[in-house]
């Protein structure tokens, strides 16, 4: 069974996708480590980022084990930094 989940990127991750957001078909109960492992195949950059993005999902953060199923939204966030 597949889950449609939808995938948002902010900053640099944005430039690397090239864009804001996707819908992705994932097979049902898989982790937010395996979405991004799928992701990175498609967009290779992206897995120079691995160790340092959170992963929210349903717009609260989420450790990368956490199971996603059908309909979820989930949001890969980079380190912030600011002056």
């Amino acid at each position: 069974m597949m889950a449609s989940i939808i995938v948002r990127f902010f900053g640099p991750l944005k430039d690397v996708v090239g864009k804001d957001e996707l819908v992705v078909d994932l097979q049902s109960a898989c982790t937010g480590e395996v979405a991004f492992s799928e992701l990175a195949r498609a967009h290779p950059r992206l897995a120079e980022w691995r160790a340092s993005v959170r992963i929210a999902i349903n717009l609260e953060y989420a450790a990368f084990t956490d199971a996603l199923k059908d309909g979820d939204e989930i949001s890969f966030i980079p380190p912030v930094s600011g002056g």
